[in-house]
């Protein structure tokens, strides 16, 4: 009886170790905009080391999403990849800004602050 208190104490412990190594799930939004960042980031003009981490990232994430959230994602990452193909000039160097400034909070996202930060600044 007197171990009760023990087992349920190294219980709680390694629930809090599972949860803490369970990945963060981001918002829709957030998703969307990881994969744009994602798709900034493989494109041919404005390719990125980041994309490296940022793409197993997002696969990751995709799991829980539902058809139509994943249909966005891919659209909005098709039309960066796109846009940067096309810019030149002051739109190339808004894409580099956005590639460098909002993308990098999903660079190497290991905390819930860094996905929630990545989404405050879409707005």
């Amino acid at each position: 009886m007197r171990y009760i208190p023990a087992l349920i104490g190294l219980a709680a412990s390694a629930c809090a170790a599972v949860a803490s190594a369970a990945p963060q799930t981001i918002s829709d939004v957030q998703f969307i905009e990881a994969s744009r960042c994602l798709g900034l980031m493989t494109s041919t003009s404005l390719a990125s080391p980041d994309a490296a981490r940022l793409g197993p990232y997002v696969d990751q994430q995709s799991w829980t999403r539902i058809p139509v959230v994943m249909d966005m994602a891919d659209a909005a990452r098709d039309s960066a990849r796109l846009a940067a193909a096309r810019a030149s000039g002051y739109e190339r160097a808004q894409l580099i800004a956005e590639r460098d400034g909002v993308c990098r909070a999903f660079g190497a996202p290991t905390t819930a602050a860094a996905a929630t930060s990545a989404g405050r600044s879409l707005q």
